[in-house]
């Protein structure tokens, strides 16, 4: 194809210098339109992609974040409810405990207290086992028997109460008298009398040693049954009225500013006191049973410091919830504007402290 060239002048004077540049030709012209329309389409398709998957990572994005909103909510819900079964579980547990606790606390804790409150007892005690001629018993051996009668014997604190469980038994020896076993509380265990005799000289195996025990737990339970479940039913019905109330003063508010309904407030008092009415009875079952089958325990739970400790575990489960109530209130503005701000500053200052002690 013959391509035609374009002079141009260019100088001073007139003169005529020539620069030549290529003439474009028509096919090129159209060959760089269509290069300049490609470009434009593939900016725009660029471009349309871009918006594409600027808008799908939007979506997902706001996805993640309902997702994410979604699951706090789920844990807010569960952590709510797992907190609500933990209070549950502190106001029966530290019912069971303090009912059961009371009920042994003024035992008494020497021989001297012991043969004073209990003389009949402590003359048994003192006693049991021996025979003419022998060394009287210590008091620490004394009071080691009276620790080995089972706890549930014990409630209530009945001189009676122990004697009837003691009333067919005998302060058998492990090791046997007749080949030179001692009186001590060690080589003793309470044991029904015509087992004792039936055995004679003969040592008292392990397994025997672990029949006795769960037969006088059994025994121990049966015998005194009917102060036991007084004081069951005594700490069933404590909870069941403590719950309730707990929950209408920890509810009242929620109720006042109309974050739940009336039907809702009855239902949430409804479900403690059943809550705890189920729970307290099966915890003071436990307390039970560990008392009868373990008789040093009774030691324990009857330490003033341990009463005192039901009480405050009693006391937590009462003040908790309410607590949880007041700082729902706060935060939803219940108290005004300034209290809400004042709250807002002390946790900020409280957790600068945490921080900073980190």
């Amino acid at each position: 194809m013959k391509q035609e060239s374009l002079s141009i002048a260019a100088g001073l004077g007139g003169e005529r210098q020539g620069l030549s540049l290529p003439i474009v030709s028509k096919t090129q012209m159209d060959l760089l339109g269509e290069a300049e329309r490609l470009a434009i389409a593939a900016q725009q398709q660029v471009d349309q992609a871009t918006a594409a998957g600027a808008m799908k990572l939007k979506a997902a994005v706001e996805s993640a974040q309902r997702s994410v909103e979604d699951t706090q909510q789920q844990l807010s819900t569960a952590v709510e409810a797992a907190i609500s079964d933990w209070q549950s579980e502190i106001v029966s547990f530290g019912t069971a405990g303090m009912v059961t606790a009371n009920a042994l606390k003024d035992l008494p804790r020497t021989a001297q207290a012991l043969a004073e409150e209990m003389p009949k007892l402590a003359r048994r005690l003192q006693t049991a086992g021996t025979r003419l001629g022998d060394a009287p018993r210590t008091e620490a051996d004394i009071m080691g028997l009276f620790d080995k009668i089972p706890g549930t014997s014990k409630l209530g604190v009945s001189e009676w109460d122990i004697r009837v469980f003691l009333s067919n038994k005998h302060g058998s020896h492990i090791y046997p008298h007749s080949k030179g076993g001692s009186n001590s509380a060690q080589n003793t265990v309470w044991e029904v009398g015509t087992d004792n005799i039936r055995r004679g000289a003969r040592t008292m195996t392990a397994g025997e040693q672990q029949y006795v025990r769960f037969y006088n737990a059994v025994d121990s339970v049966l015998k005194n049954s009917a102060t036991i479940a007084k004081l069951g039913i005594t700490a069933t019905g404590t909870a069941v009225l403590t719950q309730a109330l707990v929950t209408t003063l920890a509810y009242t508010l929620d109720l006042h500013r109309g974050e739940i309904t009336q039907a809702e407030f009855k239902g949430k008092i409804s479900e403690a006191a059943i809550s705890a009415g189920i729970a307290t009875p099966i915890f003071f079952v436990i307390f039970v049973a560990v008392m009868a089958l373990f008789p040093e325990v009774v030691v324990v739970l009857s330490a003033p410091a341990v009463v005192a400790g039901f009480n405050a575990l009693f006391g937590i489960g009462i003040a908790l919830p309410i607590i949880q109530s007041l700082v729902r209130h706060i935060e939803a503005d219940g108290f005004g504007g300034e209290f809400k701000a004042q709250y807002e500053a002390a946790i900020l200052r409280g957790e600068a402290v945490v921080q900073n002690s980190l």
